[in-house]
């Protein structure tokens, strides 16, 4: 079990994240983002990881802005939340200014573990899939520990 404390004052729950690119890596702050299928990064830290986006495919991204395109990278490796993935896709996008994030945290890393938040105490869990009962009943006493 992984846990996680975020600002309850903040207008979004701020993960850091690291990220593994072409040439180097980086600590960043990526906001949790349930109605996201996929994750993104900002071009620019896209940039400064050493991926090269002149020769990233694209693809055609729906947002609650509009139509838009997105170039496609595979990350070598991205660290968040205790899950850690390898050659991830990841969509590369400018993200707005205001939002003051380097990225997206989205479903599609979210969905490899089970999401528990408590916003009464600003904590986030993950949790493994488990099949085994005891296992189980281990996990939710923890569970209920944390919150």
């Amino acid at each position: 079990m992984d846990g996680f404390r975020f600002d309850l004052n903040a207008p979004h729950i701020v993960v850091p994240v690291r990220i593994t690119g072409m040439q180097r890596m980086r600590w960043v702050n990526w906001i949790l983002d349930t109605g996201s299928t996929s994750m993104v990064i900002d071009e620019l830290v896209a940039l400064r990881l050493g991926y090269n986006l002149e020769s990233a495919p694209t693809v055609s991204v729906t947002t609650v802005s509009g139509t838009s395109q997105a170039s496609i990278i595979a990350a070598r490796q991205i660290f968040a939340l205790g899950m850690r993935v390898e050659e991830f896709p990841v969509l590369v996008m400018p993200l707005p200014e205001q939002l003051r994030s380097d990225g997206l945290l989205g479903l599609d890393f979210l969905r490899r573990r089970n999401l528990f938040c408590n916003f009464e105490k600003g904590i986030l869990l993950t949790l493994p899939f488990v099949r085994n009962f005891l296992h189980r009943c281990q996990l939710v006493t923890h569970l209920f520990s944390a919150l």
